[in-house]
């Protein structure tokens, strides 16, 4: 399985389905979404001299109109369960669009 398709396994049904890679591609986006991307992608290990696994470090960006505490929360839960390792969230609230915007930063091991 891919990361793209882990991120929205894990974190769609959140999101009523509106996870993407990159950008939203409506022009009206809808009161809660996320978009992710990748960050940093390097290998975990060597042996060999080879790399035996790949650590992919992706930002995902969810935005929602309402309250985030619960949505922040549940995120996280839902990554973990999926094997993602959180390394940081940040908030931001967007004044000119009136979402609050979290970045969500982690990373999982590519199967």
């Amino acid at each position: 399985m891919s990361v793209n398709e882990k991120i929205e396994q894990a974190i769609g049904e959140l999101f009523s389905g509106n996870v993407w890679p990159l950008k939203c591609p409506h022009d009206s986006a809808p009161d809660i979404y996320a978009i992710y991307n990748p960050e940093i992608e390097e290998p975990g290990y060597y042996a060999d001299d080879a790399d035996e696994d790949w650590a992919q470090h992706m930002q995902i960006h969810a935005f929602t109109k309402g309250n985030y505490i619960g949505m922040r929360k549940e995120a996280r839960k839902k990554l973990r369960e999926n094997g993602f390792i959180i390394t940081g969230i940040y908030t931001n609230y967007e004044k000119e669009t009136g979402y609050n915007h979290l970045c969500i930063e982690c990373y999982t091991e590519e199967e």
